[in-house]
């Protein structure tokens, strides 16, 4: 399945430039957070997506700093990860979900804006979008990418995976371990 997603192609930053991304500055979108959200609650927002919006928590296998780490599934191949900070800021990436070993190996991930922004503007409804490469706000946006992120071409989930591990390691020592006479 593909996932498909608007990410903002030709902005203006607050210094009055007006940047249009390339494809190939696109790209980076899928190695970096190139944009960042802004709220100035927080607290208010990280309960707002937990109890309204039905996300969970998300244990990051990268920790990058973030105060609550947030993820929600899209669909069966996909998930929604947000990284509240301290400071206010978002990072958003729609990534392969969890359940799968393709979530750590496959690099398939988009930072992305609208997704997170749609999630928590029911308790903040203005956007703030920062600018990661020009440290910059943005101020306007003219238009957006379409860009389509396709579902690995298997998934496999690591449960079953790490319970058969399990299970064989204790057979094995159930048989090896000694016998009292």
């Amino acid at each position: 399945m593909t996932y498909k997603v608007l990410v903002p192609r030709k902005f203006v930053l607050e210094t009055g430039d007006v940047v249009a991304l390339t494809e190939k500055d696109a790209e980076r979108l899928a190695r970096d957070t190139v944009f960042r959200l802004w709220v100035p609650d927080i607290g208010s927002v990280h309960e707002y997506l937990v109890e309204a919006q039905g996300f969970e928590k998300a244990l990051p296998a990268m920790p990058k700093g973030e105060k609550y780490s947030l993820r929600r599934a899209i669909d069966n191949a996909w998930e929604l990860h947000l990284r509240l900070y301290d400071d206010g800021f978002i990072d958003a990436e729609v990534e392969v979900r969890r359940e799968y070993i393709e979530h750590l190996t496959s690099g398939q991930r988009l930072n992305i804006v609208y997704e997170a922004y749609d999630s928590y503007k029911g308790v903040y409804d203005k956007l703030h979008l920062w600018y990661a490469p020009s440290r910059s706000w943005v101020i306007g946006i003219i238009d957006n990418f379409s860009l389509e992120l396709h579902e690995p071409g298997r998934l496999i989930p690591w449960k079953p995976i790490v319970l058969g591990v399990a299970a064989g390691i204790l057979v094995t020592y159930r048989l090896l371990k000694p016998r009292k006479h």
